[in-house]
This record gives C-alpha cells, sequence and structure tokens, in this order.
C-alpha cells in the first residue's frame, strides 16, 4: 500500500467492500483499498495473468448519476489521454472502460511513494537542488503531454508523486489528468470545459485560469512556478482563510520575496528569476514553453552555491531595477524586457533582496466578459480540485490556511477592478438537497447546499436551473443579491 494511504481511508466503522476480491474486467483482482474520496476509491489489485501489482481507480456509483451527464465523458477522456502519454516522468495507464454493471474503471502503475506535498511538509521547505531535480521531471513530463496537444490544469504538489527508481530518490510521476483540456480546439475538449465551470486548484491556478480567459501550455507554467515557490520556502504565494481571497491575490496581488516567506533560502539569481517569470500575472510574460523552462532549470547549480551566489544581487549602477541574468542565456534580461514593455506595470519584488529597488511586472488585463465560478463546499472543493493520488484524497494538497494580515497590498489596491465587477459568493439551496444546479447549460452546482461565485455585474440576472431526480426541474431568474437562494422543488 502506497504511502499515506492509512490517512486516507475511513475512520468509521469497518464495513466490507463489495469490490473486495472481485475480479473487473476479468484481469484485475481487487485486493485491499489504497484511498478513498467523494469520487471514488483507488484500489489495489493484481493483473491476471502477468501477476502484476497494480492500482484501479474506480468511480463511485452514485457520484453524478442522474446529475452530471458529462462527468462520465470526463472520465473516460482523463483515461483516453492519459493512456496515450508514455514518458517515464507520468503515470502509466494499463486498462480503463466500463463493467457489466456499470462500473467505470481506470487501472495503472502501482506506485509506492510519497506524494511532493507530504515531502515538502516532512522536509518544511527543500533545497534549490532538489527542487530543480524534480522540477525538470516534471517539465519533461508535462512537455510530452504539450506535444500531444493537452495541458494537465491541476498541476500541484498533491498530484505529483516521488518513487524509488533503481538508485535514483525523487523520482517523478505526475498524476491526476482528470482536468486536462485539448488546445488544439477539437470538439471533444471543448465541450467538456465550457465558460464558467470551475476546475483547478485556487492556489496554483493562474490569473487567465481565474478569469475564464482561455488556456495554454502557459497555464501549466504558472501552477509549475507555484510548485517551485513553495518547495523553496515551504508555503505557497497566497496563503488567505478562503477560496475566493486566494484567486483574488492570485490575479492581482504580486508574490511576496521568496526571502521574506523563508530567512534560511539559499537560491541562485537565475533560478529565483526563472521563478518570477513562471509566475508572471500575463502570460507573454511567461517563459514560453516547458523547453524553455527546463533549459533555465538546468543552469541551477547541482552542488553547494558559492559564497557569492548566495549574496544579494545588485542592481547596475543607476538602474531602477534588477538586471538578473537571462536563464535562456540569449537576448536581453527579462527585467529589462519588461520595462520596455511601456506603462502597463506594478513593481514586483520576487526576485529583489532590497525593498527600494524592484523589478517591473506586467499588469493583468482586464477581462470584460463575466466570469462565473462555482466554489462548492469545502469537501466538495477539494474533490473537484484531485486529491494526492488521482484526485482521490480529500484536500491533501490544498490546506486552509490562516487569514492573512489585515494590511492590504498597496500594489495590489492599485491595480484592482472597478468596483462595477465584484466577486460575490450566492448560496444555493434546494428542498430536499442534491440536486444540480445549471447556468446556460453548464453545470455549476453538482449537489446542493453549494456556493456559486460571480464576477460580474452584481445587478446581472442570471438564469439558473435546478433539476434533482424524482422531481420537476424549476427554472428560476436570479441576481447575486438574492442570496441565499432555496429552490423548492415538486415530486413528479
Amino acid at each position: 500500500m502506497s504511502e499515506g494511504a492509512s490517512a486516507a481511508l475511513s475512520k468509521g466503522p469497518l464495513v466490507p467492500d463489495p469490490l473486495i476480491g472481485r475480479v473487473i474486467s476479468d484481469r484485475f483482482k481487487i485486493t485491499g483499498v489504497i484511498a478513498k474520496g467523494g469520487m471514488g476509491k483507488v484500489y489495489r489489485a493484481e493483473q491476471a495473468p502477468l501477476g502484476r501489482v497494480c492500482a484501479v481507480k474506480v468511480l463511485n456509483p452514485s457520484y453524478g448519476a442522474g446529475q452530471d451527464p458529462e462527468f462520465h465523458k470526463r472520465f473516460f477522456l482523463e483515461a483516453s489521454i492519459a493512456s496515450k502519454l508514455t514518458h517515464p516522468n507520468t503515470v502509466t495507464i494499463f486498462d480503463y472502460g466500463k463493467t457489466d454493471d456499470d462500473i467505470y474503471f481506470m487501472a495503472m502503475e502501482y506506485l509506492d511513494g510519497v506524494t511532493l506535498h507530504r515531502a515538502i511538509r516532512q522536509a518544511t521547505f527543500l533545497p534549490q537542488e532538489r527542487a530543480a531535480h524534480i522540477a525538470r521531471q516534471i517539465c519533461r513530463a508535462l512537455r510530452e503531454a504539450h506535444a500531444l496537444g493537452v495541458i494537465h490544469r491541476d498541476l500541484k504538489p498533491a498530484n505529483i508523486f516521488l518513487v524509488e527508481h533503481g538508485d535514483e530518490s525523487d523520482f517523478v510521476k505526475v498524476l491526476d489528468f482528470g482536468l486536462v483540456k485539448h488546445v488544439s480546439g477539437e470538439a471533444r475538449g471543448e465541450e467538456l470545459t465550457q465558460a464558467g465551470l470551475f476546475m483547478g486548484s485556487p492556489k496554483y491556478m493562474a490569473p487567465e485560469q481565474i478569469r475564464g480567459e482561455r488556456v495554454d501550455t502557459r497555464t501549466d507554467i504558472y501552477a509549475l512556478g507555484v510548485i517551485l515557490y513553495e518547495m523553496l520556502t515551504g508555503k505557497v504565494p497566497f496563503e488567505r482563510a478562503s477560496s475566493v481571497q486566494i484567486l483574488m491575490a492570485q490575479v492581482h496581488e504580486p508574490p511576496p520575496p521568496l526571502r521574506q516567506i523563508n530567512p534560511k533560502i539559499v537560491v541562485s539569481p537565475g533560478f529565483e528569476e526563472a521563478i518570477a517569470r513562471c509566475l508572471a500575472k500575463f502570460p507573454d510574460e511567461r517563459f514560453a514553453s516547458m523547453d524553455e523552462v527546463l533549459a533555465a532549470l538546468k543552469l541551477v547549480p547541482t552542488a553547494a552555491l558559492s559564497s557569492t551566489a548566495t549574496m544579494p544581487h545588485q542592481p547596475p549602477s543607476g538602474s531602477g531595477a534588477h538586471s538578473l541574468p537571462n536563464p535562456t542565456g540569449s537576448g536581453p534580461t527579462f527585467s529589462q524586457r519588461v520595462i520596455e514593455s511601456g506603462p502597463k506595470t506594478i513593481a514586483h519584488p520576487l526576485a529583489m533582496p532590497a525593498a527600494d529597488t524592484p523589478l517591473i511586472w506586467p499588469r493583468p488585463k482586464r477581462k470584460s466578459s463575466p466570469l462565473v465560478i462555482p466554489l462548492l463546499a469545502v469537501g466538495a472543493l477539494a474533490v473537484a480540485a484531485g486529491g494526492a493520488y488521482f484526485m482521490m484524497q480529500p484536500k491533501a494538497g490544498d490546506p486552509v490556511a490562516p487569514a492573512a494580515s489585515a494590511g492590504a497590498s498597496a500594489v495590489a489596491a492599485a491595480v484592482a477592478e472597478p468596483k462595477s465587477d465584484q466577486i460575490v459568493k450566492v448560496r444555493i439551496s434546494s428542498d430536499p438537497d442534491g440536486a444540480m444546479v445549471k447556468e446556460n447549460g453548464v453545470s455549476v452546482c453538482p449537489s446542493t447546499p453549494c456556493d456559486v461565485v460571480y464576477a460580474d455585474d452584481p445587478s446581472r440576472v442570471h438564469q439558473i436551473s435546478v433539476s434533482l431526480a424524482g422531481y420537476r426541474p424549476e427554472a428560476r431568474a436570479i441576481r447575486v443579491a438574492d442570496s441565499p437562494i432555496i429552490v423548492r422543488l415538486s415530486p413528479l
């Protein structure tokens, strides 16, 4: 059984699992439970006739039944795409399908190790050599996926497994492609990722993903930047009391300086600059591809840093910003390049040891169209975000942080959106509970009660439909000011 399994198992009374001992699809004999969550379970199994130990993910039969017709489509999309990925740093999918009695399963390689989330918590923070070693492997795994026109969209430490591979430690396996999206525009990918459907983990989501704009490979690069930041400091850039506050900070606020979060950090200027580029608010200011990120990470020292590398780097004489070495080794430095980009800038102190010499950072573009973000209750949000092992361990990579200090960033306030566009949470309940809420045909709440967050004009009218098996569907025109909203359903 892999690490973390005992924490994921239910602590209630022991009830015999009906799948233990069963053979799935005439090949996979279920021998035990590895982990469980709201969407289903991951079992340990033996594959016949090979006798190979593997992990089998089985969906909860009641999850999405009659509520979300796209849920099973997303499951098969994940399985079909993940099965095409063959890189050694990506988990291997052996088989997937549906049994005659409607059991949806996915068989994959069995991993014995720890999640990156657990590794960070155990070590408090990672030295830059180890962090770069892990990040380079993540780059290679995602490079293959991007080459196939696929982005992950839920990259986080809980979806990265570290195993022993021969004599090599920290061998990476990237997990959970449940939120993947085809960037080629194929219908099967687009129809399952319509605008308005909140997908991802707030602490690792890129600004364009939060705003409901087009996502591409650079969205994964932003998430990798957050992971690098967390490996080096032990914390994500934005710890807030609620998911909404985290989302706002991702869009508007610059990340705190690395040394402010971890005074013990020892990091080379080039590595610091690479992280800053990954965390740019505007995608065009990030690395353009995982190849570029990998090239920058290959320059990270593999031995102990010299005393000069640990000294705070100073800006050139007479300069108003740091001029750090370009990680790609050609062209102007990143700070020089963004300084020339014009007035859409805010001060960004990520790579500066001195508070009076900031880097210049591009201001995020305003999105005119409204963003609809359904945020479920805490447990449901953890399920949507995925878990430590194939999105099955609830909230493993997304712990709730204590409230941040009351002093808001002046820089973030300066670039805040006009007040006509506000982020407001709407509570939607039904009588009875468990109904699905849709807006424009898109599921914004798979099971009531839930919170739906809108980022638009509070006076705008939203047309929702509420449905539950055995009851008449109910249509309702709502405004955010109507919260809380209770819809009473009539039985058929």
